[in-house]
């Protein structure tokens, strides 16, 4: 008997985990992506549109094109509401029936979690104020800047070190980075804490070569227009900053009995089941789960495959489902096309660490994205293969 796999959300999660199961499944089984947009971006490219003039369009992706002739349906209708009683996804233009469901969301945003913070910061998150964001970043040349994501759980600490790194790069380009006083602020007591001891000593040396100052476990209130605010009493005054706000689910997920109080779903990380499920039917991979962890795109291609596997495995009643051991790979830009590549297996008790700095990692990153878009994201493994 046939089955109806509906995947919700057409970004990194989402496409991994519909290519997955179109590989492992039969044709007779229907597999579908409901997206509340027709198009995705690899923001991980962000940094190159930010400082390399990298045209967005280049790496924005048209869902309804990429999925044509590819036995994967794709519908642009934002979703609503779950009844998880009905197996049944309610979106706006229609409803749809499952017998399983992997969910795939993203995130919101919280701005009114950090008053200012849409008002008067800057956004590397949202493609739609990614213009904006590189006309003031190529236009600043002198005071303070602070980038960073110290206002609570935002559990994605790579963006705004990218932006702090090249727009040190420029600034030394320029002749002007005397002019300027560049600042790093977390509310975790390390840089890059899923790295493990040795990528924060590695960090803190890296920041401190390249006269950074770094503001660790420090939490971040609200800001006004040349100022912020942080819990401790203490104020520091800025002439620009960018920060990444809170992470919250997103409002359709609201009445769905599958999330915790920040609206996440909490799932069983052996094979991505939502805890909540009440037929046991219901996935959730990527930045939309509520366990403990970074929130990445290489962990979302993770937890995708081990979704489909298992899934896969349900229905064929036969096959192999990897284990789920999260670790830490990175490649951040650094500015002149260079990179920072950091692996380990600090997560998982693993002793596996590599962190290397230079062109070969900032190639690879490039290559990873162009393999993406000519594959309509039908990557297989390759996110494990970077800087092998």
């Amino acid at each position: 008997m046939s089955k109806t796999i509906l995947i919700i959300g057409g970004s990194f999660g989402g496409i991994k985990a519909a290519w997955s199961l179109r590989h492992l499944l039969d044709v007779k089984h229907r597999i579908m992506i409901v997206s509340d947009k027709p198009r995705t971006t690899f923001r991980a490219s962000f940094p190159r549109v930010l400082f390399e003039n990298l045209d967005p369009e280049k790496i924005t992706m048209d869902l309804p094109d990429n999925f044509k002739d590819t036995d994967i349906e794709f519908v642009c209708d934002p979703m609503t509401a779950i009844n998880q009683d009905d197996n049944e996804v309610i979106c706006e233009n229609n409803s749809y029936q499952f017998d399983y469901l992997i969910l795939a969301t993203g995130v919101r945003h919280a701005y009114e979690l950090l008053p200012g913070s849409r008002e008067f910061g800057l956004s590397v998150c949202d493609p739609a104020r990614i213009i904006e964001t590189r006309e003031a970043l190529l236009n600043f040349e002198k005071g303070e800047f602070f980038a960073g994501i110290g206002a609570g759980y935002t559990p994605c600490d790579g963006p705004p070190m990218e932006v702090i790194m090249n727009l040190d790069h420029l600034l030394r380009e320029k002749g002007m980075r005397d002019k300027t006083n560049l600042h790093y602020i977390s509310d975790k007591k390390h840089l890059l804490p899923p790295g493990g001891p040795k990528v924060w000593k590695y960090l803190d040396d890296h920041f401190k070569k390249r006269e950074i100052n770094v503001h660790l476990d420090v939490l971040l209130l609200k800001l006004d227009k040349n100022r912020l605010y942080f819990k401790d009493g203490k104020t520091m005054p800025y002439d620009m900053c960018l920060l990444v706000p809170p992470y919250r689910g997103i409002p359709a997920m609201k009445n769905s009995d599958l999330i915790d109080e920040r609206g996440f779903v909490p799932v069983h990380m052996k094979n991505m089941l939502a805890k909540e499920s009440k037929h046991g039917n219901i996935y959730a991979v990527g930045d939309c789960i509520g366990n403990p962890g970074p929130k990445q795109g290489h962990l979302a291609f993770m937890q995708a495959t081990v979704a489909a596997e298992h899934i896969a495995w349900r229905i064929n009643q036969t096959g192999i489902v990897r284990m789920y051991l999260p670790e830490f790979r990175c490649v951040m830009d650094q500015g002149g096309g260079i990179g920072l590549y950091t692996y380990s297996q600090y997560m998982s008790e693993g002793d596996g660490l590599k962190i290397e700095l230079g062109e070969e990692p900032y190639k690879s990153k490039i290559r990873f994205e162009e393999i993406f878009m000519e594959k309509k994201g039908d990557i297989g493994d390759l996110h494990h293969q970077m800087m092998k």
